[in-house]
């Protein structure tokens, strides 16, 4: 099987642990959804761990983790 963007040939080990591929390796990164994960501590109490996934929610994650430090 080919990636969908460079044409070039999917590893078969690639293949075998994700049969319903479409991209190789190098431009898998291109198509993944960005994921962030935070800690964010609030004013004498405990982290709290946030993560997010999407452009925009990235975006937001990123201003509080900001607004936090």
């Amino acid at each position: 099987m080919n990636c969908y963007d460079c044409e070039n040939e999917i590893s078969p080990a690639r293949l075998e642990a994700l049969p319903d591929t479409n991209y190789c390796v190098k431009c898998a990164d291109k198509h993944a959804a960005p994921v962030v994960a935070r800690m964010i501590y609030s004013h004498k109490t405990a982290g709290e761990l946030f993560i997010a996934t999407g452009s925009e929610n990235v975006r937001r994650l990123n201003r509080e983790y900001s607004r936090a430090r």
